[in-house]
């Protein structure tokens, strides 16, 4: 019995750092490097999130170069003829100016591994366009990264 107890001590304290050693390797598989990888989580079911960087995105038209970023989880999705993923996003805000509006946001996957994000901002309670859209083009991996939950 006493020889037991030093293997008994090692395995105790070997067990965590194994867990933790096998965690990132555990999650690297949930990153979706790919529009297939994509498509193919969301048609399985399977909850999928997106994180975007716009200053690692090219502005497109009148868009300015930008430092924000966010997330969201895709609730619904459409895919049309051409493969395009497409989600949106929406949400009531407080403008700078303290004028309440309200915010949409569109996402376009490309088959191409392109990634076009698209803003739109409306004053309320008329919806009148408060400022002109905003578009960036990002590339998955490089300004988006998808995963699963």
């Amino acid at each position: 019995m006493v020889r037991l107890l030093p293997y008994r001590t090692y395995c105790l304290l070997l067990a965590p750092a194994l867990w933790l050693a096998a965690t990132p390797a555990a999650h690297a598989g949930d990153v979706l490097p790919t529009h297939a990888a994509i498509q193919q989580a969301l048609d399985q079911g399977e909850s999928v999130s997106v994180a975007i960087d716009l200053s690692q995105c090219v502005p497109q038209g009148n868009a300015s170069p930008s430092q924000t970023r966010g997330g969201r989880r895709i609730d619904a999705y459409r895919i049309v003829q051409d493969g395009t993923v497409s989600f949106s996003d929406s949400h009531f805000t407080v403008a700078g100016d303290g004028q309440p509006i309200v915010q949409f946001m569109r996402y376009q996957v490309r088959p191409d591994q392109s990634v076009d994000f698209t803003t739109w901002m409306f004053n309320l309670p008329g919806y009148d366009l408060r400022t002109p859209s905003v578009a960036y083009r990002c590339t998955i991996g490089q300004g988006t990264r998808f995963h699963k939950d």
